[in-house]
């Protein structure tokens, strides 16, 4: 196994206590950002945003549609990670943004628009398609959350909030834009939790080869 990696993983957790004297450097959150904007996504979809949420009184607005949870305001950074509402306009941007990076004709990726739009629009609208699209915002932040620990910058994905006043104070519908989870990041403060014993299931109860 690479130490290197494995040490990274195994020091990290999702930390409750930051350190509010510490700051991510730009160069350490923009390593994190690229690492979620080159996540992989289905048919390539990328139907996500992240929101960099700076002003402290957002964030303390934040804060108590997130049950008070004090990492919303005490980390160094917020990241919002949002899913698109905005589907039938995801396919053709794809194909467009193909098209560009290829040198192709839009007209040539044919095959590509009619999978891309089967793939989206197939699915039946409201649950099965949110939640999808939902679902496809876990990558990225699995890729920020990996990075970071990389380079020894703490980290936590969070659920715990109310997603439909989140969106209010931020102003996502507008923007066709849904939130799904959060993303702290920053420095370890004294934090009992960070220093008890990692709690994993053994490699054997996880893993089965067939």
């Amino acid at each position: 196994m690479n130490k290197i990696i494995i040490d990274a993983f195994t020091w990290r957790r999702a930390v409750k206590v930051f350190d509010t004297t510490k700051k991510v450097s730009e160069e350490d959150l923009a390593t994190i950002l690229e690492a979620g904007r080159l996540a992989p996504s289905s048919i390539g979809t990328e139907a996500w945003k992240f929101i960099v949420v700076t002003d402290p009184e957002t964030r303390g607005k934040l804060r108590e549609v997130a049950y008070g949870q004090q990492q919303v305001t005490d980390a160094s950074h917020l990241i919002v990670i949002a899913r698109r509402t905005d589907v039938e306009s995801i396919a053709p941007e794809l194909i467009a943004r193909t098209a560009k990076a290829q040198g192709k004709a839009e007209g040539e990726l044919e095959g590509l628009s009619k999978m891309a739009s089967g793939g989206i629009m197939g699915k039946p609208e409201g649950a099965v398609r949110d939640g999808w699209l939902a679902a496809q915002t876990y990558i990225p932040l699995g890729m920020m959350m990996a990075a970071a620990s990389m380079i020894g910058v703490d980290n936590a994905g969070m659920e715990g909030f109310d997603n439909a006043k989140v969106d209010e104070i931020l102003g996502l519908p507008e923007k066709h834009l849904a939130s799904v989870t959060f993303l702290v990041l920053g420095y370890r403060g004294d934090d009992a939790y960070s220093q008890s014993p990692k709690v994993r299931r053994t490699i054997d109860e996880v893993v089965e080869r067939v």
